[in-house]
């Protein structure tokens, strides 16, 4: 993650210094962008600060490798992009662009937010330029159709492995069919800010390199587009993660180079931005970043010990796949990989990294098109059950919306807003509904539902094991053994 951040913030900054030929606020312009995302995105501190949990405790574009990984990828696109538009020599103009369309080629495999935003971007750029360039139109046409045609190189063999995708990932992503616009959200905000300050600054004469100030008013545009492409695709699919993982970055970006047009580093000229003004700027947003990282840490770690200490639970799954059949599954087998029940949910979460058994449930199993909702609601139930959660309980949980539980009775979806557009509030009825279900599923268990699917290992604290009475009904328990401060108990169905 460290070289993940090192590299975004030198593509940041060479975008910037490239286009704006100000190196002085390209260097403040790196933690203006990299440190305010989080706050762009409504998540982080801010929610901290108003008393609501935020759903992302971090700098979201280093969340996991995806997107952090191909994250500054975007921003070389968009220099390279410049490069091919403003260079002198048609021969130069159609290597930078050729560099861009290779690059976007790569992108496509990369993560799905980071391509589309830069595809948005380009169609964006492309008509801006196509219209106010027009003396200047066949170098457009030109750098653009090398792009355009490397990216088809690419775009092809992805909708033709799209194509083959599993029937339920389409409900799993939750790709809504919707022509409604989404003009709302902070980055547009953000966005169309910069467009009227470039607009305002066009009509007083104060903009003096108008091909830059074209360039920042595509970046500016780009949340505009991303957030209302389903108005002619009829598509939209989690446009939150366009807030959280790109567009937002990108409206800083474009507020900071608006004002680098604006006011340009000129030596005797009023307009030029002090230094100590971008210092100034610097260090505030530096500073948030620090409230964002200790925020998180401090928010996250117990979870992280959690995880920590179920490595070694991990392990011992491992070793016991060697014997256990876990790495030779059966292929008609109706459960063919042994299943593990852990009472510690992160832990649940957690061991399909590590170990090759299957957890009866985790949070995130919602993300994997293999199972039907119906057979996820039913193996969150059986969670609870084994857990010795009431229906009372349950129902306690639900009213005092427990993340977890919610996401697991009605999709993150619900949960989460913003996730997916046109999502209604729960309801108190669907809660009431959702409570019934699970008192129902309890009062009515057998062993047909014991044995669907069959646990071969149960995990619990050593120190603070739960109630396993209603495993005991239904599994005999072999002697545990002991993975760090975790016990597995390997158990059998009873006859």
């Amino acid at each position: 993650m460290t070289c993940a951040a090192i590299a975004a913030s030198l593509a940041i900054f060479w975008l910037i210094s490239t286009v704006t030929g100000d190196g002085r606020l390209a260097s403040a312009g790196v933690l203006v962008v990299l440190c305010l995302g989080t706050l762009v995105a409504t998540q982080g501190g801010v929610r901290a600060f108003l008393g609501t949990a935020p759903t992302y405790s971090f700098f979201p574009f280093l969340r996991r490798y995806q997107p952090a990984l191909p994250f500054p990828l975007f921003f070389v696109f968009c220099t390279l992009v410049w490069r091919a538009l403003n260079s002198p020599a048609r021969r130069a103009a159609c290597g930078w662009a050729t560099a861009a369309g290779g690059l976007f080629a790569i992108m496509v495999f990369s993560y799905f937010y980071l391509w589309t935003a830069a595809l948005g971007w380009t169609a964006g750029c492309a008509l801006v330029w196509l219209i106010s360039q027009r003396c200047d139109r066949g170098r457009t046409l030109a750098v653009f159709g090398i792009i355009l045609a490397l990216a088809a190189l690419a775009l092809v063999p992805y909708f033709i492995l799209i194509t083959h995708r599993d029937p339920n990932m389409d409900r799993v992503q939750l790709l809504t069919l919707t022509h409604a616009p989404d003009l709302l959200r902070v980055p547009e905000i953000l966005g169309l800010a910069a467009l009227a300050a470039l607009f305002y600054g066009a009509r007083r004469g104060l903009i003096k390199h108008s091909r830059a100030a074209l360039f920042v008013a595509s970046l500016a545009l780009m949340p505009l587009i991303v957030f209302n492409q389903q108005i002619l695709t009829g598509r939209s699919m989690q446009p939150l993660h366009y807030e959280l993982f790109i567009a937002n970055y990108v409206a800083l970006l474009a507020l900071v180079m608006t004002l680098a047009v604006l006011f340009p580093p000129q030596d005797g000229t009023s307009r030029t931005i002090p230094g100590r003004a971008i210092a100034f700027a610097a260090l505030i947003a530096f500073g948030w970043g620090v409230i964002e990282a200790t925020g998180a840490t401090k928010r996250d770690v117990r979870l992280a010990q959690v995880r920590e200490d179920a490595m070694p639970v991990s392990k011992k799954l491992a070793e016991l796949a060697r014997t256990d059949g876990s790495l030779s599954p059966v292929p008609n087998a109706r459960d063919p990989r042994p299943v593990v029940f852990s009472s510690t949910l992160p832990v649940a979460d957690f061991l399909p990294t590590g170990s090759p058994q299957a957890s009866l449930w985790a949070l995130h199993m919602d993300a994997f098109p293999g199972a039907s909702a119906a057979e996820r609601k039913e193996r969150f139930y059986q969670y609870m059950y084994y857990s010795g959660i009431s229906d009372k309980e349950l129902e306690r949980a639900i009213l005092e919306g427990r993340f977890a539980i919610l996401v697991a009775l009605f999709g993150v979806e619900r949960v989460i807003p913003g996730l997916a557009p046109g999502e209604k509030p729960l309801t108190l009825e669907e809660m009431r509904t959702a409570w019934l279900g699970y008192a129902q599923y309890i009062a009515f268990f057998s062993r047909e539902r014991a044995a669907h699917p069959t646990l071969s290992y149960v995990v619990v604290p050593t120190q603070t094991p739960p109630d396993l009475t209603n495993v005991d009904k239904w599994y005999e328990r072999a002697a545990g053994l002991p993975a760090g401060l975790f016990t597995i108990y390997p158990v059998k169905l009873r006859p």
